[in-house]
């Protein structure tokens, strides 16, 4: 006969107050008000469940910084990208005989920034507050992004950050085109009925063909943002608008639940050469007064 994994009856005794304890105590926990299991389940989780616990929260937290720091990498690279080649497109033209005389424009810079969706105004995903740079004396709207696409705008000083708008927001409009330079038009946002906010692009031409998954960025007309900023992929074709423009449904780069550490756009100022060029440059002349007795004739 073997005794292998067999216990000793002193064990098996053991097990047995063990299993009956558990018992107890929990027809006890049972037993009592809410309050008190409330009390009991917090001295146990300070306690007993303590050391678990811990390492239960410093591995999760760990997981969310590994995979925070890779997605700041990514928009470190893509944020470099964007802004080499929107120092490419600020660069002047070559040929033209006054090239050499044009100073290049600068590139402008980014400040770093934390999103707060939702505040003031508690319970709007539209709106959200920025803290880091002071705004107070800055031109707006300021442009919001991050290395992965476009996030929104910046309306109104708010403390020492501001408050603004995400590319969701009814009243959100930006001016974009194909990354090949193609067909241009202008993005708003569209809220299908119970589904997630997405953008629409109208003013394309009705010849324009915009393949499924063709790229749209800023064309950085307005100066809130520089050139280049993604926007979203082309998603499928919607209804023509009028009969003669086209319309597409694009999918945003950014989700603004997923939004927390971005960029305001610093826009640069003009070289002095040029402020001076454009301020001692000649008006133009006024037109000339109209008879209103030769009108229609």
């Amino acid at each position: 006969m073997s005794y292998q994994g067999v216990r000793p009856p002193r064990r098996r005794l053991l097990d047995v107050v063990f299993f009956a304890l558990a018992l107890i105590l929990s027809g006890i926990a049972a037993g009592l008000s809410r309050a008190h299991q409330s009390q009991v389940e917090s001295a146990v989780r300070a306690t007993a469940l303590y050391p678990f616990l811990l390492l239960h929260r410093l591995a999760a937290e760990r997981g969310q910084v590994e995979s925070r720091v890779d997605g700041l990498l990514a928009e470190r690279d893509s944020l470099t990208e964007l802004l080499l080649r929107y120092r490419d497109r600020a660069a002047p033209v070559e040929d033209g005989p006054s090239a050499e005389d044009l100073p290049a424009l600068p590139a402008g810079s980014v400040a770093p920034a934390v999103v707060y969706p939702g505040r003031p105004y508690v319970g709007n995903p539209d709106l959200f507050v920025l803290s880091g740079p002071d705004f107070r004396g800055r031109e707006f709207p300021v442009g919001v992004f991050t290395g992965i696409g476009l996030v929104g705008v910046v309306r109104v000083p708010h403390g020492r950050g501001g408050r603004g708008e995400f590319w969701s927001h009814p009243d959100f409009r930006v001016s974009v085109l194909t990354e090949d330079g193609g067909v241009s038009g202008l993005v708003r946002p569209l809220r299908a009925d119970g589904g997630q906010p997405v953008l629409l692009l109208e003013g394309a031409p009705f010849q324009a063909d915009i393949p499924v998954g063709t790229l749209l960025v800023t064309t950085g007309i307005a100066g809130v943002y520089p050139p280049g900023v993604a926007v979203g992929h082309v998603r499928e074709p919607d209804e023509p608008e009028a009969g003669w423009m086209k319309r597409f449904v694009v999918e945003p780069a950014v989700r603004p639940e997923e939004v927390r550490d971005v960029f305001v756009w610093n826009r640069p100022a003009l070289p002095a050469e040029i402020e001076t060029d454009t301020a001692s440059a000649p008006a133009e002349p006024a037109p000339a007064p109209v008879d209103s007795a030769s009108v229609g004739r």
